[in-house]
């Protein structure tokens, strides 16, 4: 089973099945992950920044992607974790807040 790494607040760990959305894989960990659309890529509360292992998430749909593109957050590591599946391991790191200045 693929391994997830949350960090935010310090690191979370936890192992998932394969095709588990980042948004669920979180609460597997004990990680109450923003998603004030409930999950339906109609925000970007749930934004993350993959830090290693992109090419372990499914591919980026346009929907989400658009949806980045209008938050100016267009660069490849951002992610929406109610879109993104995971595929093998990953780590992620969660803004402290919606409105962080991507780093």
């Amino acid at each position: 089973m693929p391994r997830v790494t949350f960090l935010y607040c310090g690191e979370r760990t936890g192992e998932v099945e394969v095709n588990t959305s980042l948004l669920d894989a979180a609460k597997v960990v004990g990680l109450p992950l923003n998603h004030d659309c409930g999950g339906n890529a109609s925000c970007t509360t749930c934004r993350v920044e993959v830090q290693a292992g992109m090419e372990h998430l499914s591919e980026i749909d346009f929907d989400e992607q658009d949806l980045l593109d209008r938050e100016s957050l267009s660069e490849p590591r951002h992610r929406l974790a109610c879109q993104a599946r995971v595929l093998g391991d990953v780590v992620v790191r969660v803004p402290t807040s919606k409105w962080e200045v991507p780093g």
